[in-house]
């Protein structure tokens, strides 16, 4: 888009690069929503219950990895989520506050189930981090080079 609004830009090059732009934008979203199509339509055909959405999630993080499609192809619309996802938010924070004398009722039990959950996860993470850790490398010696410094 920079180059769309530079002075010095002939006709041909500003529409080449609003082109090029827009493509680039079309390309992407096309590809998420593509990814969000393909898990939906599997979610209905699986017998598992996970939503359509994580496993067109899922589809796109195995796609970027094993490098089908470069990840430059879905950096702009992802971009472009992530610039307004705040605004997609604000249906669900209207309906906690039109329910909010049911989360009154029930606060114990959902600060003690986050609390609880975060500790359980947090203890978790250490011990694997640990595990992982303590299962590293060994150190290289370098007894065989510390002769060579001497000289």
């Amino acid at each position: 888009m920079k180059h769309f609004l530079a002075k010095n830009a002939t006709l041909r090059h500003r529409c080449y690069s609003l082109y090029c732009t827009l493509f680039c934008y079309a390309r992407s979203l096309l590809i998420l929503f593509v990814c969000l199509w393909v898990g939906n339509f599997l979610s209905l055909l699986l017998p598992i219950l996970i939503p359509g959405s994580i496993i067109g999630l899922l589809i796109l993080f195995f796609l970027l990895v094993f490098q089908i499609i470069p990840s430059t192809w879905v950096r702009n619309g992802c971009n472009f989520f992530m610039r307004y996802m705040t605004i997609l938010f604000v249906p669900a924070a209207m309906g906690i506050m039109d329910n909010y004398v049911y989360l009154l009722n029930s606060w114990a039990p959902i600060i003690i189930g986050s609390l609880a959950s975060t500790f359980i996860i947090m203890v978790f993470i250490g011990w694997l981090t640990q595990r992982l850790h303590s299962r590293a490398l060994p150190a290289i010696d370098n007894s065989i080079n510390d002769n060579t410094k001497g000289e």
